[in-house]
């Protein structure tokens, strides 16, 4: 338990140079975007948009869990606002200006600064773009697809196209673009058209898209949502006849070639928010692993080599499981380990799969139904996963009892660390490569912070976490007051000033911290200012990390 109490504000510590507060401020439907220097966070501030309503904004290739990992880009909504976190610590939103007189998106840059990076007039006051982007996993640059046929690649690190003087360049002007065909990597992207056409382009300056179509089949369907190996430099997609496709890959070598299994009834990957986020099509890292189902008949779970040296393995195979399961949730690897969820709805178990020479491995790790093969039934209802880097964090429920489990798929451990979860857990953000988690318990709220279990005093509430570069903060509270929480990596604990309620707390990547509430404060080592800004209806500050 924490051992000391401190007031802030805090104790004279060296801080990073100073960076910019960004602040989105006024009514939800006509917002002032502003930018204070965190040098001087008292000062009026450069205003950089007016009359702005933040829009909701989607991405591709989401699933469940993706929004927990801070290592990647992924779509959140908490603070009121949904937007695009980005994994060194920028976010990017989706708006539009004076009632539909133009559409964009803006990027919150790490140090704070605010940029507009892609802005087009409305048509007829109605929103130009597709309903939603591709966005690369390390946050260097987002493809969104144009109604009037084409899509923008927008770089997302402070620079411009040198052939546009802008960070965004247009390209396959002519070909209208399925919006969620789109996949972003490092160093290409990923699109189809509409006309049955499968594209690669370099996000470079001067690129052009390449065809990597399969040949053309009479009657054939081309399914739009497709498979991206995490480093970027593969795609598996689905074409062929309706009910009787073919597995296809492309790289950034090769054309598209079919893989070896029979044309049948594959399952398109199932992203959110059309499908349930555990995907059905799902490459490993370096694209070297493809899971898949064929649900010509029931669902049945393979792992395949796309290099084609090891063979296939079917997961679900008859010796390997019971008959008639098949269903499955929260796919995910561990270089070329498959973890997954398999059995019955809502009675299943853990599970890695591996491919070998032999023909490959499956064994039960969270053993509540038998270790031994045919697997039967478990008791595991599965809510949602965490990647660890290392394993994965898995919320669960098991005889209608709450619990968190950490699954290390290599040792094959896969212990429950902790019982009686009393809700869903609250997910955190950071400045650096890991955030943390509050789950709420029926004796009071947890901090998950690190390796540690922190448990708030009864009757209190933790709000979500925030890891800055010196401490980690959060809002605790209860009957109706709230006090910025900040811990420091030694235990203790400062606390600020009661408020009536904390709307937000922000960490800065300079050490500095942001509470919107009753009242709007800023503290960093040293320093404890009220700003004293506009009274207004809406406030958030879009700046560093927060919840």
């Amino acid at each position: 338990m924490l051992s000391r109490l401190l007031v802030m504000p805090f104790l004279a510590a060296a801080a990073v140079p100073a960076q910019e507060l960004c602040f989105a401020e006024g009514s939800v439907s006509s917002l002032t975007i502003v930018s204070v220097p965190e040098s001087n966070p008292a000062a009026a501030g450069t205003t950089v948009l007016q009359q702005v309503e933040l829009l909701p904004i989607e991405i591709t290739g989401r699933y469940l869990g993706q929004q927990h990992d801070v290592r990647r880009s992924r779509r959140i909504e908490n603070a009121a606002i949904v937007r695009v976190e980005l994994p060194q610590n920028g976010r990017l939103l989706r708006y539009r200006r004076a009632g539909g007189l133009a559409y964009g998106f803006l990027h919150i840059a790490a140090d704070g600064t605010p940029r507009v990076v892609l802005e087009q007039p409305g048509v007829a006051g109605a929103d130009p773009f597709e309903d939603r982007i591709g966005v690369a996993r390390d946050g260097g640059h987002f493809a969104v697809p144009v109604l009037a046929g084409g899509l923008f690649l927008v770089r997302l690190d402070g620079q411009n196209y040198a052939s546009t003087g802008t960070p965004a360049r247009l390209v396959a002007g002519q070909l209208p673009v399925e919006a969620l065909s789109v996949m972003v990597s490092d160093q290409v992207v990923w699109f189809q058209s509409e006309l049955l056409g499968v594209y690669r382009c370099s996000l470079a300056d001067n690129a052009t898209p390449v065809d990597v179509s399969p040949p053309p089949q009479a009657g054939a369907i081309l399914k739009e949502q497709m498979a991206m190996s995490g480093d970027g430099g593969r795609i598996v997609f689905l074409y062929g006849p309706q009910q009787q496709q073919t597995l296809w890959t492309a790289t950034l070598a090769t054309g598209a070639q079919p893989l070896p299994p029979a044309p049948s009834k594959y399952e398109d990957p199932n992203y959110l928010p059309e499908g349930t986020g555990s995907p059905a099509l799902l490459l490993n890292e370096d694209g070297s692993r493809l899971f898949y189902v064929d649900a010509d008949i029931r669902d049945e779970l393979f792992l395949l080599d796309t290099s084609g040296v090891l063979p296939t393995l079917h997961i679900t195979d008859d010796p390997v499981f019971q008959p008639y399961i098949g269903v499955h949730i929260l796919p995910g690897y561990l270089a070329d380990v498959l973890t997954i969820s398999i059995g019955d709805l809502n009675q299943m178990d853990w599970f890695r799969a591996e491919l070998t020479a032999q023909g490959g491995t499956v064994e039960n790790l969270s053993g509540t139904g038998s270790l031994l093969q045919p697997f039967p039934a478990g008791q595991i209802d599965p809510t949602d996963g965490f990647d660890l880097g290392t394993g994965r964090l898995l919320s669960e429920t098991v005889a209608g009892q709450k619990q968190l489990r950490v699954l290390d798929p290599l040792s094959g451990q896969a212990p429950v660390i902790l019982g009686q979860l009393a809700g869903p857990l609250r997910s955190g953000q950071s400045t650096g490569i890991s955030a943390d988690l509050v789950a709420p318990t029926a004796n009071g709220d947890v901090l998950l912070a690190g390796s540690s279990l922190l448990l708030a005093p009864q009757g209190l509430t933790l709000g979500a976490p925030v890891t800055g570069p010196l401490y980690r903060a959060l809002p605790l509270g209860g009957n109706g007051w709230a006090v910025p929480t900040f811990y420091l990596p030694d235990g203790t604990l400062l606390l600020g000033g009661i408020e009536n309620a904390i709307d937000q707390i922000c960490l800065t990547t300079s050490g500095g911290a942001v509470v919107v509430g009753s009242t709007l404060h800023y503290f960093a080592p040293g320093v404890s200012v009220v700003l004293n800004r506009p009274t207004v209806p809406f406030r958030r500050c879009l700046s560093g990390a927060g919840v």
